[in-house]
């Protein structure tokens, strides 16, 4: 079990949590949620940049397969994405990774991202 220690922090969730009318458990695990989620957001923003400041290397090496990258590294690749999919997730659980198309078009939003 994890828990809030800090007393000056505990006073301001039981203050916001009573002026809003709000569970402070369940605010405590939003913004967790939240924190989390932005951390998500930024690793997998790092490893699109990483992405295509590898593009060319990634085009001469795996053009037309699905890259999954893990801190700045490519971890895995196969042609079908659904199967990419299903070892990343044996091998990392939860972790987010960047899974992405290789291909030498320019540069735009990627929108193959799994959260695993």
């Amino acid at each position: 079990m994890i828990a809030v220690q800090r007393p000056g922090l505990i006073e301001r969730i039981q203050h916001v949590a009573a002026e809003t009318n709000r569970d402070a458990t369940q605010m405590v695990e939003a913004a967790v949620q939240a924190y989390l989620d932005r951390l998500e957001q930024e690793k997998i923003h790092e490893d699109t940049e990483v992405f295509w400041a590898m593009q060319a290397e990634l085009v001469a090496k795996y053009a037309g397969e699905y890259v999954a990258l893990h801190q700045g590294q490519v971890v895995d690749h196969d042609l079908d994405v659904i199967r990419l999919e299903q070892r990343v997730a044996e091998r990392f659980g939860e972790t987010p990774l960047l899974i992405a198309p290789v291909t030498d078009a320019p540069r735009r939003d990627l929108s193959s991202v799994s959260f695993h």
